[in-house]
Formats: C-alpha cells, sequence, structure tokens
C-alpha cells in the first residue's frame, strides 16, 4: 500500500495532475521521501488532495525543489519544516496539530489559508518568504496563550490575513513585509492580554485592520492589546471600523489614585501598559491614519511620540478610556505626535468622535488644520482635552463641541482661527477646595486670527485667557459665561494679560463670576449691559484699549453708570482709559464729562473738606473742563456785585476830583483781575462793601484763570 502511495504520487506528480486520496492515510515518511527525491523532468508541482498523513512529517534543512500544494490535508503530527528551503508551500484548508518552520525559506508563495487550522502554534521565526503569507480565512487555536510565533519574519509580497480567527496571540515583532499588512475583517483573541503583537515591524505598504469587503459588518476585532509601537507603515494605517478591546489580564489595571494623590490620569511608559488597548507608540505612518467609521475601543489609544505624514482621521469612532466617562483614564494618548495633514474628528458621515475619557494631546504638532466640530468629550469633574503646547498650523474648529470636563490649551498654538462657536463646556475639573477650573483655559495660547465664541457657546466654569494673544479678535457674542454659583467659580471670565486687536465681550446673559481684564491690551472694545452686570464686578486696573466700538449707541450716562457700578472703590485708570478712547473717535466732549466724574469721585472719597471742594469745583468750574461755567459764574458775580454797589454806591476817595459811579463797571472791574476799566482806586470802601468787594477779587482770579485754562484747552484743540 506504502509502494502504491509512492507510485501515485509520483506518477501525479510527473504528470502535473492533483492527487486526491478522498482521506485515505499516507505515512508522512512517503511523502517526505517524494518531495526530497530529484523530481521528473518538467514535474510543475506536487498537488495533494484530502490525505491524512500518518506519522511525523520531518523536513528539517531539507530542500524542496518542486512547488508543493497540499489541500485539506489533515497531519497527525506537527509537521517540523524547520530551516528547510521550498520552492513554494500551500497548505490551504489543512488541519494541523500544529507547526514548527522556524527559518524556513519559501521562495515564492506561503499559503496557510481558506480554512487552514492549527491546535498548537504555528511558529514562523525567522522565516524568510519570497512572495505573500496568506493567512486568509484561517483558524489559529493555538496553546499556551500563542497561536502564531512569526518574530522577524521577512516577507516580500503581502501578509493577507483576512478573516483570520485566532484564539491565541500573533506575534509578529521586528517582521519586514514589502508589500502591505491585511487583517481586514480577523477576529483576534488572545488569554495572555495581547492579541497582536507587532512591536517594530516594517510595512512597505499599508497596514490595513479594518473592514472587510464581505459586508460592513466584517471588520476586524481583537479581544486584547494590539502593539505597534516603534513600527514603520510606508502607506496607510487603516484602523476604519475595528474594534479592540483589552482582554482579562490587561483590564485588571488599577487607575484610582490613592486618597490625596492627583486626579491626574496617569500616563506609564513603555507597552506595559495595562490601560491600552492600542499601543503604537512612536509609530511611523508616511501615508494616512483612520481610526474612524465606526471604530471602538474600550482602554487607552496610546500614540505618543507618533508621526503620520498624511491626515489622522477619527471620525465616527467611539474611544472609551480605560475607566470610561470618568476624570481617570485616558481614551486617546497623543503627546508629542506628529500629523502632516488634518486631524479630523467631525462627523463625516457616520457621527462624530466620540471619547469617554481624556483625549491628550500635549506637545502635538498637527501641520494641517484640527476638526474636532460636534465631537462628544466625556471625563466629567477632569481634563476631557489636555492640549497643552498643542500647534496646528490652520484652523482648530470646535464647533457644538459637547464636552463634559475642562478643555486645557495652555501655551498653545494656533495659526488661524479658533472656533468653538456653538459649543457647550459643563461638569469642569474641581480644585481640591472645591472650586471650578475654567471649562476652558487657554493660558498663554497664541491665536493667529480669531477667536469666536459665539451662537451660545456656554462655559460653566468660566474662560482663562491670561496672558493669551490673539491677532485679530476675541468675539464672545450670545456666550454664556459660567452656570455655576460665584462661589465655585472664581472668575467667568479671566483675561488677565490678553493681547488682541479686538475685544467683544456680548454675553447672552450676566456673567456668574468676576470678569478681569486686568493689563489686557486691545485694541477696540465692544461690550453690553450683561457684561457690566457680572456677578462680582470686573477688574479694570490697567485695561487699556484704543477705542470703544459703537460709543454713540450707548450714551455717556450708562457708561459712567457701569464703571461706578463695578467699582465701589475708586480707581483713576478707568476713567482715563474711557476719557482717552473717546477723545480718539473724536468725542472731546464726552471725555471731558467722563474726566469731570473721575474728579468727582476722587473728592467724594477725600475728606469732608476735600468733598466740599469738589463740590465747589464741580459747579463752579467743571473741575476746569467746562470753562463756560466760570465765565456764567463771572456774569453772575458782575451783575449781584453791581446791584449792592447800585444800592450802596461808595464816598469818592477825593472829592476834588468828581469822578463818575458806574455800579456795573466798578463791580466788572473790582471781578476782572488785570483789566482796568476806570473805576477801580477812585472810591473808598467800608463795611459790607468792602468784604462784597474782597470777594469778587478771589472770585474773579478763580474763575478767571480757570476760563483762560480751558480757552487755551479749547483753542488747541482747535
Amino acid at each position: 500500500m506504502v509502494e502504491d502511495a509512492a507510485d501515485l504520487l509520483v506518477d501525479a506528480l510527473a504528470n502535473g495532475r492533483e492527487l486526491d486520496l478522498a482521506g485515505a492515510a499516507l505515512p508522512a515518511t512517503t511523502l517526505a521521501a517524494v518531495l526530497t527525491d530529484t523530481p521528473p523532468p518538467g514535474a510543475p508541482a506536487l498537488r495533494l488532495r484530502r490525505a491524512t498523513i500518518t506519522g511525523l512529517l520531518r523536513l528539517t534543512g531539507a530542500e524542496v525543489k518542486m512547488p508543493v500544494e497540499l489541500r485539506g490535508c489533515v497531519f497527525a503530527q506537527i509537521p517540523d519544516l524547520r530551516m528547510a528551503h521550498f520552492a513554494g508551500l500551500a497548505l490551504t484548508g489543512c488541519r494541523l496539530p500544529g507547526l514548527r518552520a522556524g527559518n524556513v525559506r519559501v521562495a515564492a508563495d506561503l499559503l496557510l489559508d481558506d480554512g487552514f487550522t492549527a491546535a498548537a502554534p504555528v511558529h514562523l521565526t525567522d522565516a524568510q518568504i519570497g512572495g505573500s503569507l496568506r493567512l486568509s480565512a484561517g483558524r489559529l487555536r493555538g496553546a499556551g496563550g500563542r497561536a502564531l510565533i512569526a518574530d522577524r519574519i521577512v516577507v516580500e509580497g503581502t501578509f493577507y490575513a483576512r478573516r483570520l480567527r485566532s484564539s491565541g496571540e500573533l506575534r509578529l515583532p521586528g517582521a519586514r513585509i514589502t508589500g502591505n499588512l491585511d487583517f481586514g475583517g480577523a477576529d483576534l483573541s488572545s488569554p495572555t492580554g495581547d492579541a497582536l503583537d507587532a512591536t517594530g515591524i516594517t510595512v512597505g505598504g499599508s497596514l490595513l485592520a479594518g473592514r472587510h469587503n464581505a459586508g460592513p459588518d466584517v471588520a476586524f476585532c481583537a479581544s486584547g492589546r494590539v502593539l505597534l509601537a516603534g513600527s514603520r507603515v510606508g502607506g496607510d494605517l487603516v484602523l476604519s471600523g475595528a474594534r479592540i478591546e483589552r482582554g482579562a489580564a490587561a483590564a485588571a489595571a488599577d487607575l484610582v489614585p490613592a486618597p490625596g494623590e492627583s486626579r491626574m490620569p496617569v500616563v506609564p511608559g513603555g507597552i506595559v501598559d495595562g490601560a491600552a488597548c492600542l499601543v503604537a507608540d512612536r509609530i511611523r505612518v508616511e501615508g494616512n491614519l483612520e481610526l474612524d467609521d465606526g471604530s471602538r475601543t474600550d482602554g487607552t489609544v496610546r500614540l505618543p511620540n507618533a508621526v503620520v505624514g498624511g491626515y489622522l482621521r477619527l471620525s465616527g469612532a467611539r474611544l472609551a478610556g480605560p475607566a470610561g466617562a470618568s476624570e481617570f483614564g485616558i481614551a486617546l494618548l497623543g503627546d508629542g505626535m506628529d500629523v502632516g495633514g488634518d486631524l479630523e474628528g467631525r462627523d463625516n458621515g457616520r457621527g462624530p468622535l466620540v471619547c469617554a475619557g481624556q483625549l491628550r494631546l500635549v506637545d502635538a504638532h498637527v501641520r494641517g488644520s484640527a476638526s474636532l466640530s460636534g465631537i462628544e468629550l466625556a471625563a466629567p469633574g477632569g481634563y476631557a482635552l489636555l492640549a497643552d503646547r498643542l500647534r496646528i498650523g490652520g484652523e482648530f474648529y470646535m464647533r457644538r463641541l459637547h464636552c463634559a470636563g475642562t478643555v486645557r490649551l495652555q501655551n498653545a498654538e494656533i495659526g488661524a482661527t479658533l472656533d468653538c462657536t456653538a459649543a457647550r463646556l459643563e461638569k469642569p475639573r474641581l480644585r481640591p477646595d472645591g472650586t471650578a477650573r475654567p471649562s476652558l483655559d487657554a493660558r498663554a495660547a497664541t491665536v493667529g486670527k480669531d477667536m469666536v465664541c459665539s451662537e451660545g457657546f456656554l462655559a460653566a466654569g468660566g474662560v482663562r485667557l491670561r496672558r493669551m494673544e490673539v491677532g485679530k479678535s476675541v468675539q464672545f457674542v450670545d456666550a454664556t459665561l459660567g452656570t455655576l454659583p460665584s462661589t465655585v467659580i472664581p472668575y467667568a471670565l479671566n483675561a488677565y494679560g490678553l493681547v488682541t486687536g479686538e475685544l467683544i465681550v456680548r454675553p447672552a446673559a450676566p456673567p456668574s463670576g468676576r470678569v478681569r481684564l486686568t493689563q489686557a491690551q486691545v485694541g477696540t472694545f465692544a461690550d453690553s449691559a450683561p457684561l457690566w452686570a457680572a456677578v462680582g464686578g470686573i477688574d479694570l486696573d490697567d485695561f487699556d484699549y484704543q477705542k470703544m466700538n459703537d460709543t454713540r449707541v450707548i450714551d455717556i450716562r450708562t457708561r459712567l453708570r457701569w464703571l461706578k457700578q463695578v467699582m465701589p472703590d475708586y480707581a483713576p485708570g478707568p476713567y482715563e482709559q474711557l476719557a482717552a478712547a473717546y477723545r480718539r473717535a473724536g468725542d472731546e466732549e464726552l471725555s471731558e464729562r467722563v474726566l469731570m466724574e473721575r474728579q468727582s469721585r476722587r473728592s467724594a472719597e477725600a475728606g469732608v473738606a476735600g468733598r466740599i471742594w469738589g463740590v465747589l469745583q464741580r459747579w463752579t468750574v467743571g473741575f476746569g473742563y467746562q470753562p463756560w461755567l466760570a465765565v456764567c459764574w463771572l456774569v453772575l458775580f458782575a451783575v449781584l456785585g453791581g446791584t449792592w454797589f447800585a444800592m450802596h454806591p461808595p464816598p469818592p476817595v477825593d472829592e476834588g476830583q468828581n469822578p463818575v459811579f458806574n455800579p456795573w463797571l466798578f463791580a466788572a472791574d473790582t471781578l476782572l483781575p488785570i483789566v482796568n476799566l476806570g473805576q477801580d482806586g477812585y472810591w473808598r470802601l467800608d463795611g459790607a462793601s468792602q468784604w462784597i468787594a474782597s470777594s469778587l477779587v478771589a472770585a474773579g482770579w478763580i474763575l478767571a484763570t480757570t476760563a483762560a485754562a480751558g480757552a487755551a484747552r479749547i483753542l488747541k484743540r482747535v
């Protein structure tokens, strides 16, 4: 029987036809003898179907000069193909208890697909495949937690693992694949916690671990971590529609800090991260990285220091951190990431990005624009978006963003516009003392063009723009600044040291905390009544703006009332700044009214004598800013003095001169300094007339001097 099987194999080989044994037994030694013998001249390949290989097929170090194609065969023992050389090898649909093929060399393709089943690990460590490696629709059950061990494997073609089913870890660290690595629709699970270890691999084409063309529901699924740290991908990294879940071993990580420790999520180093489900530290993707279109994770997606040459697309992904929607744990870790194109998270047809846990982009660099419009971030009581020192070359869109937690952009650099139109930022991070941190914290950030927070923008914990620089304008129009009590929010808007060309603060309702504009430098300032009704008032020390927008719309009395309302204690700076703004707008008269109010408040907070003097200054000469009042008082005193002297004419000093007395000219001559009308010095005054004349002289000097100074200012202006 053995001799008949050998003859049949040789005959089939010589005639180039397939031998179907229909399940009949074939000794492994017979098969090995035929494979290692010199093939007949012109023999194309050995094609064997449905054979039961009994015994151990040992081809260690053997050279098989013909292509070998086994279909639907069953092996009783684990074949030993270590260091063997094959022209080509196909085990399509075969069932094996395992495979030992370390250092195997296959000149063409190695096919382990279409129903290939291995009950123990498939060893392909240091194997070299001259063509493609196919594991598509295979079934690897593994043993000891590992199903495929292919460390440092070299595949000159494409590595196909579409719809592969594995119940053990796939190990490919250090692999080199010239073409694509395709896991489309594969289903991987592992009891070790790592479903796929592709650390440090090099893929010349694309790494595809998303949907399979068999249908939208057939997508890559991994129960266990996927490790891609240090990998290099020459094309795209596609994880569209993938589902990656932590295994039981990884899910045991304790994320809750001990009492008294910081609640900031801990960022572990290296790939030993029990909270991670996708580890792609330092990965380099020359094309695009697509984690979108319904992708789901239940642990941290790690992309620290990753380099993406194209765009990073997260639209439609649902990324859940290891602790879900809480202040603990990170959904996506992208610290130091470099994206050559755009960062997309908005709805592109399959919904927006949804993050349950922190989205972390500290020190990341997006060379194009970033769109997080309409996405949902949930880390209530924590930092939902932590992006300190984030750099974005173009626009940063956060329109209609729904966020439970704080958005922190400290020291960020945005090349064009930061657009937060209609964003809703709620449940901000809390300090240990129970006060809330700002819902939007852009301290020391730089924005090249505009910062827009309008059309229903809401920041429950307020907004901090301390030392921020915005090239064109900062707009808070129809915005809600703070919804929590003022005892919880120190500042509804903290713009200390803000530098911008235009500041528009026209909120939908009075801010629920204090507004701080101290040391801000603004070109144009636009406001509205709700701003000045802010709970806790407004800090205006050293607030510098060049002009007011719509100075004619809001009357001067309203503005002065607002200033008094927010400044219970007198400070000259805000009045001087408002007066300067009116002056630059050409409203000199309004400017002087502001300065008069400044003087009035100053004297009102002085002592009794100061208050009396202030009242006199206000109503007699308008603190020197209304010289016409001095003229009116001069005329009044002249009339009153003339009336008195008309009723009580003084006698002449020298009866011999017989001067003519004119009471009106005498009163004017006494009242006006320097001017001589020919009445002074000819009459003898005593009693009440002497006191009245002395009073007229004093009043004349004071009023005339004030009137002259005011007239000089007017002439100088003209």
